[in-house]
């Protein structure tokens, strides 16, 4: 995404977390179970604020 602010924060125990504006969009602990492709989490990004985030298990 052209202008986004990337920032890397230190997790732990394999976390792995995409988030945009506060809401997480992956989750390798969570409900994804792994890491995504490049363009999975870009698709996920194009997706915020459209209605049509996946839905939270």
């Amino acid at each position: 995404m052209p202008g986004a602010a990337v920032e890397t924060l230190p997790g732990g125990k394999g976390d792995f977390r995409v988030a945009s504006d506060g809401k997480v969009l992956w989750d390798k602990r969570g409900a994804d179970g792994r890491f995504p492709e490049p363009a999975e989490v870009l698709a996920r990004l194009g997706q915020k604020g459209t209605g049509a985030e996946r839905p939270r298990r």
